[in-house]
């Protein structure tokens, strides 16, 4: 199962900017389906009552569905926006100055700090989206599933989610994961604050779902920030 989070802080950064957006999430009356088994992770899956939509049941790399919004066994992993899983999504992950000249051969299994996108390949970000968009099951989510787009994520959620506890309460479950500084690589938010990615590209970063103790909005994160991946089914 994944590592726990050790010795995270819990103050605010500024990394992203704040665009029309409500959260992930939303209702109630979750229908569960047969196990997905994903990286040597299972899950099952959840029906939106929303949209009718399915989606899994919790975060990629998530060891329960959460029982609380800062419980840490369902935080799962923290991907930087269209990078495979290689092992810098863990919690526990060494980190790395050096910029990755490559998005589909990084070369290494650390998190890379102190730029704003992860590499100097694919600046459109279309390659990475569509890396994100496969449901082969040789990218982040499992066969049939994939990372939503950010209109997916918008259509669950405005009007349901309005904060932490929202989202919590909804038929996702999600948690106040936090998320990993692009320029340090240290984990803020943890507990107190969730962020979400989408497939979607946006210039020179991406849109995320995000939401604090006290309200739900999207952000245009840097890509080099680590947050959370919930897929949804094609």
């Amino acid at each position: 199962m994944k590592k726990l989070l050790k010795g995270v802080k819990l103050s605010l950064v500024t990394s992203a900017v704040v665009v029309a957006f409500s959260a992930c999430g939303g209702g109630s009356g979750s229908t569960p389906s047969d196990l997905i088994t994903h990286n040597g992770v299972t899950y099952k899956s959840v029906k939106s009552p929303v949209t009718g939509r399915v989606w899994l049941d919790r975060n990629i790399g998530a060891a329960e569905v959460c029982s609380s919004y800062n419980d840490v066994a369902c935080y799962g992993d923290y991907f930087q926006w269209g990078r495979n899983p290689d092992g810098h999504e863990d919690s526990n992950s060494g980190i790395t100055p050096t910029k990755a000249s490559s998005v589909d051969n990084v070369g290494n299994n650390l998190f890379i700090k102190g730029f704003q996108d992860w590499t100097s390949a694919d600046s459109s970000g279309a390659i990475r989206s569509a890396n994100w968009s496969k449901t082969d099951g040789s990218s982040v989510c499992p066969k049939g599933f994939r990372v939503p787009t950010i209109d997916e994520l918008k259509a669950e959620v405005d009007g349901h989610i309005h904060n932490r506890e929202d989202a919590f309460n909804s038929f996702l479950k999600l948690p106040s994961n936090g998320l990993r500084v692009y320029s340090t690589g240290v984990f803020m938010y943890v507990g107190a604050a969730g962020s979400y990615w989408s497939s979607t590209p946006n210039a020179t970063r991406s849109f995320a779902g995000y939401f604090t103790p006290s309200n739900a909005v999207g952000t245009n994160a840097f890509r080099a920030t680590g947050a959370a991946v919930r897929c949804i089914k094609n």
